[in-house]
Order: C-alpha cells, then structure tokens, then sequence
C-alpha cells in the first residue's frame, strides 16, 4: 500500500522529523521519498536536498542537498553534496562534499564521513587544516578504532608543508569501574634533526587492588627538551623545564600505611645537560599518631628504606642506599577549651651506605649514621571570642577571636653533616632551636539561615603577626652583608628572625584580597611585600598580582613585578576576552602576555590566541587562530610565530 500528498507534507517519527512539498511513502517497506525536504535526526543533525528518500528505519538518501549541526535556516556552516547517505548511529556518506561558510565555499573534498551517532565507533575522523609559520601548511589525518566496551584507540597522522611528518597514537582503557588508562606517544621526523623527535605519556589507575591497596603510575618523557617549546602549543607546557613519572602502591589499614614508591624527576640545566634524580625504589611505613594504652601519650612513625640515585650529564652518575626512622611521642597538657597545650619528644636515625669524602667531596666516603633528639611544644591559647548582632551585607551576626600560638623547636646537633648526599628533606634537616609567637585576629560571619547562597558561619577576615627567634647564638636567623667601603668590619647578624604580616579580606566566594609584609628589624625595613586579589563577578572576573622585593640594608628595591589576569564576557555566552601580563618593574620589562578573544556560537566556535614573553636573552612571540565546528571538532588551526635570540649586547 502506498500513499501520495502533495503540500506541506511532514513525516514524524519522535525524534526524526522530515518535511517536504511532496511525499510518496510505501506502508508495506516503510520507504518513501520527499521532494524538496528538510530533515532533522539526533544528534543534532540537519539535512536537506532535492530529495530524500527513507530508505530503512535507519538510512536516507540524500540528493543535492546539504548537511550541518546548525538549526538555522541559513546555516553558519554546512557540507554541500551532490549524494550523500545518512545512517543513524552510524556516519553521514558524503560525496563531492564542499565545506561552506554559509554561502561561501572553503574547500572541496570527494567524500567526508560525518558522524551521525551517539555510541563511539570506528571510523576517520573529520581531517584537521592547519598552518604554522615554522612548519608550513598542515593536513591532520585521524582514524578512531573501538576495541570492545572498555577499550579504543586511535591513530594519527600529521603532514606538513615543510618536510615534517609526524604518527602518534592514542590508547584508553577502562576494563573495570576502578581501573583506568591512558597511553599517548607522538613521533615527528624534523628535517632540522638528524634524530627522530618523540614524547611518550602513559597514566594508569587501579583503585581496588588485593589487600586494599591502589596503585597508580604516571610516565611521561621526551625526547629533548627542545620538544617542548618547537611543538607543544600551551604557552605553560613550553616553558616546563622539569619532568616528573613516578609509580606508587599504597595501603591504609586504621593507623597504618604503607607506600611503595618509584620517582624519577628530570631538570633541564642547559643544552645537553640534565640532571636526574630517581627512587629505585622507596619504601615507607607511617604510623599515625595512637594512643598508647590508657595513657595521654600519643606515638607516630614515620620511617623510609631507600634507594637513591643522582646523575647530571657527562658529570656523575651516584647510587647509594638510605634507611631513615623517626618515631616521636606526644603528650597533651591541658583539657580546657580556651587553651591548648602539647609536648613533643623523640629521635631521629638515618643511615647511608655511601657518603662524601671530607678532602676531596667525592662520594667514596663510606657509610654514615646520624643520629639526632628532637623535641617540640605547641600552646594555644589562652583564646578570647565575642559574638556580634547586627546586618551588614548578607551577614546578621560576626564572631571575633583572638587566638595567640607559641612553639618551640629542638632539632639536635650532628657534626658531619657536610659529608651528607644531599638528595631530598630527610638529607636536608639541619639543627635548629628556636622559639616563635603567632598573634591571630580573625572575624567569622554567619548569613541569615534562609539565606540561598548558604547559612553556614565562615571566615571572612583575619589578621597574622608571627616572628621567630633564634636560641642558638650560632645560628643567626637575619644576616647582612659586610659593608664594602669597609671591608674588615663584621657582617651583622641577629638571632630574631623578621616580623610576618599577613591580612586576609575574603567578604564572598568570588571576592578575596590577601597582603603580606616581611619587616626587617636588623636594619628597620621592608624585606618584601605582595598583594594578590580577585573578584569575580558572574562570567566576569578580573586578578591582580603584585611582589616587590627590597634590601633594607642598602635601601634599594632588588625586585618588583606584578601580574594581572582578567576574563570579561563582552557579550554573554557569544564573545569571551580573557587576558593575562607580566610586567618587571625593576628592568622594564614586559615579560609575558597573552590574550585569547573566544566567540561561541549555536555550532561553531571561534578562538584567536596571541601570546608573547620575552627576557634579557631571547623574545618569543606566538598567535593561533582555530575553528571549531559542533560534533566535528577543531577543523582549522592555524598557528605562526617568531623566536629571536638576542647577543650580549642586547
């Protein structure tokens, strides 16, 4: 049976509607085809044509029409095509596709699959155009691979005008609820390179392990650190001068933990020199503060089995072992709620299987073992609070405290400690005995408990005055410098420490001011001083950064930039400004700015990037151009820049 109409005929079926001047549909094979139609499928698909035929529940035909994301009548952009074939949860077949904003044609492909599905499935993925100043035009060729419901992968292939060409892949997996990964390498042959370039990221989770631990393991590596400013795009991964890839098996059973640890961190130091430090690996065991027994005494263990390593290029290459515990026993004082008072005493050992040479610093110095007390006491106290009635903003009531801190801190002696090999903060501690006062003024606010935003009581401000004070004369805690229109005067030197000013102003979530100050009381002057804020408001938010620092003994400012960071929505959810500066005012320097002005459409996306830094040496300057179109991705990149050095005369 078959049934003709002519007018505005519309075909209805949920979530896919065609509509058309005429309609021949055949009820036995439930297939028809409409003239001059409009059609619509999830998700988010839209298709019109001289005709389109319904040729199963889920494929058309499509006939000198055309295909797109966008819902308007006069689409931002579509793929013109003389035939094309549409199948749902599949791909959209077009032939003879021309890419076009709006009327205006930008390219020609033979065929393009366009993807017409909610479900991952295997398929090339849209190419990507691009252009880069260093590297020419570019052609981005992607295929996606499903390999069952927890695994996928997908392979690239980057070609460039100027003799690059770059194959990476992409593999994720996920064969449990608590196992996850990701394996990402990348390799590009560098006409500039007699060596092939490559990186290489791989992260694995597993969070239900046997005995209840979890593991997790995070690599990442490089060929040259070069790689980092010729061919990653974000201005914050080409200027990383360190990598990190570490792998943990850790467990938590009550008081006690156990971690196992490999680490590896590699610093870039300067062409062809790098230096590297590995756990090969670490182990650890940490008690966690119990009581024992009925006593108001509390034990914690901390304690390490190590094995180490520390190489730079073409210098060293050191491997040692290291054994390190620390237990320590705690006791509370005092049970009253206005004061606070505990006490601190244990011990700390640790051992290496190699140590420096006291003549020569050669690490051929044989064993070492450190052996040191420590010892600590924390008041708090006596605290004073007073509560406040009275509306100011959203807030009905205020709460003040005055909470003043004192600590003493013992750290014992041990005299070979320049044969130590240096490595992390266990090698680093050094003896100590000081005391210190911490004066602390805070102001709490509570909302009206119908308040939508929340009734809970926070901080809104405080204030902080500390300083420390050295009890070992041989340990100064400030020290100047010998006066150089006298050489053979003292260097001044004194066991207080400098005076720490810290002011908070946090009236709302997306409002906080903070300012610090270091006061100098050997040479009565500022050490240094910042002042970082933010404020947002809705979509827009604006930053500021400012850090000075100076030489009271010499009265000179030695540093003073500041940093400046704001995002304005200059027309809501359609045009985004988001900028950040760095300026030095001590070497008038504009050292880095960005800028990225983002456009937001119903299927498309615009983002114009622009960011520049520069120093005493060298001056870099980078801009970007993208497009990205709705269930497509990134369609056009174009990227262009210059990189200068400047000689010693700059």
């Amino acid at each position: 049976m078959c049934i003709r109409d002519r007018g505005d005929v519309i075909l209805d079926q949920g979530p896919r509607r065609i509509v058309g001047d005429t309609l021949f549909f055949d009820l036995n094979t439930e297939s028809g085809t409409l003239a001059n139609a409009k059609a619509y499928v999830d998700p988010d698909i839209f298709f019109e044509g001289r005709e389109i035929t319904r040729l199963s529940e889920e494929r058309y035909r499509v006939v000198d029409g055309m295909v797109t994301s966008c819902i308007d009548d006069s689409p931002a952009w579509n793929f013109r095509l003389s035939r094309g074939e549409v199948e749902l949860e599949g791909y959209a077949k077009v032939k003879n596709a021309r890419f076009r904003v709006k009327k205006v044609p930008v390219f020609y492909w033979p065929q393009v699959l366009y993807p017409a599905k909610t479900e991952r499935a295997s398929g090339l993925l849209f190419p990507n155009l691009g252009y880069s100043e260093n590297r020419g035009a570019y052609l981005g060729l992607a295929y996606f691979q499903t390999l069952g419901r927890s695994y996928d992968t997908t392979f690239f292939l980057d070609l460039y005008g100027e003799s690059y060409l770059g194959v990476g892949n992409e593999f994720r997996y996920q064969p449990s609820e608590f196992t996850t990964g990701l394996f990402e390498g990348y390799v590009i042959d560098d006409p500039n390179s007699e060596d092939l370039r490559w990186k290489a990221f791989w992260m694995h989770k597993s969070d239900q392990l046997p005995f209840g631990f979890q593991g997790v393991v995070r690599y990442q590596d490089f060929s040259d650190f070069d790689f980092f400013r010729d061919f990653e795009r974000d201005f914050n991964n080409q200027s990383i001068r360190r990598l990190q890839s570490s792998g943990y098996l850790t467990g938590s059973w009550g008081q006690h933990s156990f971690t196992a640890l490999f680490d590896q961190t590699e610093t870039f130091i300067a062409e062809d020199e790098v230096a590297t430090q590995r756990y090969m690996p670490e182990a650890e065991y940490r008690m966690r503060a119990t009581q024992i027994g009925r006593l108001p005494l509390y034990l914690d263990i901390l304690s390490s089995v190590d094995y180490l390593n520390s190489a730079r290029t073409n210098r060293f290459d050191q491997k040692w072992g290291r054994a390190d515990v620390f237990p320590q026993l705690t006791a509370s004082l005092s049970t009253l709620p206005w004061l606070s008072v505990s006490v601190t005493g244990g011990g700390r050992a640790t051992y290496w299987s190699e140590s420096r040479n006291e003549e020569t610093g050669a690490f051929d110095g044989g064993t070492l073992t450190r052996t040191f007390a420590t010892a600590s006491t924390n008041v708090v106290g006596p605290s004073f609070s007073r509560v406040y009635d009275g509306s100011i903003g959203r807030f009905v009531k205020f709460k003040h405290i005055i909470e003043p801190r004192w600590d003493y801190a013992y750290v014992g002696e041990f005299d070979d400690g320049d044969l130590i090999p240096r490595f992390d903060e266990v090698d680093r501690i050094n003896p100590f005995h000081a005391v210190s006062y911490r004066f602390i003024n805070r102001l709490l606010a509570k909302p009206a408990e119908d308040d939508p935003r929340g009734s809970g009581a926070r901080e809104i401000m405080s204030l902080e005055i500390s300083q420390l004070f050295s009890l070992d004369e041989d340990r100064p805690l400030q020290i100047g410098n010998i006066d150089p229109d006298d050489p053979e005067s003292e260097r001044p030197e004194s066991t207080n420490g400098p005076v720490d000013f810290r002011y908070r102003f946090n009236p709302s979530q997306k409002a906080t001011l903070e300012t610090k100050l270091r006061y100098n009381t050997l040479f009565g002057g500022l050490d240094n001083a910042s002042v970082s804020g933010a404020l947002g408001i809705g979509v827009h938010g604006v930053g500021l950064t400012w850090f000075t620092r100076f030489s009271p003994q010499f009265d000179q400012t030695t540093g003073n930039q500041i940093r400046f960071f704001t995002g304005i929505g200059l027309w809501p959810n359609r045009v985004r400004l988001d900028a950040q500066v760095n300026y030095d005012f001590q070497l008038s320097l504009l050292q880095s700015q960005r800028y990225i002005l983002q456009y937001f459409a119903q299927c498309f996306g615009l983002r114009f990037e622009y960011q520049a830094w520069q120093s005493l040496t060298r001056e870099d300057k980078e801009f970007r151009f993208a497009l990205t179109l709705k269930n497509i991705g990134t369609f056009l990149d174009l990227t262009g820049g210059t990189r200068n050095g400047f000689g010693p005369g700059f």
